[in-house]
């Protein structure tokens, strides 16, 4: 049994982060605002961060505190970079310090989207956007750590108490005649729950370097969206649009899908398809 340290904890995949290794291990759940089970840890603040690490002692610490509005970042460029590259930057510094494995989620996002298949842990990055920069710069202070550090990537995540692409479409498939959507972004729509097992599996193995966590196969928002329709027993059409169409502040890779090929290899692990994902999470699971 490990004493895993999990920042983010109230988030939608930190919360699933704290019940997948609670199964086996000491859990210490932190979050930036204080709830039943969980202690304040602002991972932007070095000296708190050095000081708890030091006071909890833990085996593992995962990190699942981002900032996530991928819009709002192009004018929140200090919010953005403080937690997503000097947070994972000062847990990296703080997990040495006292030998401990460090455990980072990060995003396909950092992936500019320009080849036309799914992106393998060796390729190269080129994040486009606020957001997807300060991701990368948290993956790069991370692999500075070297051996005992571990970047878990993932993509269009959705799962159980956040809000999530799912939830929006099957509230909007009830409310309006049409849905209109995206259809020129591929991706990996990815079920936390998934990823948070995966997460435990990844340490429990001592996997370092980068790793890919998302659910397998392959789609775009606007396919991805009338599966989830179709699931979820509505009749709503949805139209395909092209980005052009629905223009954001923030610029979007064409193409951030992601192969887990360190799992495959090294675990033998098998992501299930997305659609089977979709519907665990519809039943409730």
């Amino acid at each position: 049994m490990a004493k895993v340290l999990v920042t983010g904890s109230l988030g939608m995949l930190g919360r699933r982060l704290v019940e997948k290794f609670g199964q086996h291990h000491e859990v210490v759940a932190t979050a930036r605002r204080e709830a039943p089970g969980v202690s304040i840890l602002d991972i932007t603040d070095r000296s708190r961060v050095l000081s708890a690490v030091a006071g909890i002692r833990p085996d593992w610490i995962v990190n699942a505190a981002a900032y996530t509005a991928v819009d709002r970042a192009e004018s929140d460029i200090g919010a953005a970079f403080a937690l997503n590259a000097a947070g994972p930057r000062f847990l990296a510094e703080a997990a040495d310090s006292v030998g401990a494995r460090l455990l980072h989620i990060s995003t396909d996002f950092v992936f500019s989207g320009a080849q036309d298949r799914p992106y393998h842990e060796e390729d190269a990055t080129g994040p486009v956007g606020v957001y997807a920069r300060s991701k990368d710069a948290g993956e790069r202070w991370v692999s500075a750590v070297g051996a005992r550090a571990c970047i878990l990537r993932v993509a269009w995540l959705f799962g159980r108490d956040g809000k999530n692409f799912v939830d929006t479409m099957i509230r909007l498939a009830r409310e309006r005649p049409e849905l209109r959507v995206v259809a020129d972004q591929m991706g990996t729509p990815t079920f936390t729950t998934d990823a948070a097992a995966l997460a435990v599996s990844v340490m429990e193995a001592g996997l370092s370097g980068i790793v890919h966590g998302a659910n397998s196969g392959v789609t775009n928002w606007c396919e991805f969206a009338r599966e989830i329709v179709r699931q979820a027993g509505e009749s709503t059409p949805v139209r395909a649009i092209t980005t052009t169409d629905y223009p954001t502040p923030a610029s979007r890779p064409r193409n951030s899908a992601l192969e887990n090929r360190v799992v495959q290899t090294i675990l033998r692990h098998q992501a299930r398809p997305w659609p089977e994902a979709l519907s665990a999470y519809l039943r409730g699971e």
